[in-house]
């Protein structure tokens, strides 16, 4: 799903965009990041689609997920970018915007390697 794009719409990154994935392409996160301004403190990168999941780290209802734009949430906060090299079927978490990004191979994919 990550070749996928979320409306057609630019982006101003040039060739600062770090991601494999294109700026538009489709990303999951949430509607307390979305329209509430929660900050992102868990991503995930699926090692099944290689979709992008942006996640405010206080839901996991789905009711409460939406479709949006990786360029977009990464405009929104730069502080993503370091997140590019996130391989996939790994995941990264942080305590608050100010703290490091804490990194690990997620259990679905150890799962997923075992079988």
């Amino acid at each position: 799903m990550s070749d996928q794009k979320h409306d057609e719409h630019d982006h101003e990154f040039a060739a600062d965009w770090p991601f494999t994935d294109d700026p538009c392409a489709v990303a999951l996160s949430t509607v307390a990041v979305l329209e509430d301004a929660h900050p992102v403190l868990v991503v995930s990168h699926d090692a099944e689609d290689g979709m992008w999941q942006l996640l405010c780290g206080t839901t996991d209802e789905p009711d409460d997920g939406r479709l949006t734009c990786l360029g977009c949430l990464v405009a929104e906060d730069p502080t993503l970018m370091a997140l590019a090299d996130l391989p996939l079927g790994w995941e990264a978490w942080r305590e608050s915007v100010d703290k490091p990004w804490q990194r690990e191979r997620t259990t679905a994919h150890d799962e997923h390697d075992e079988n």
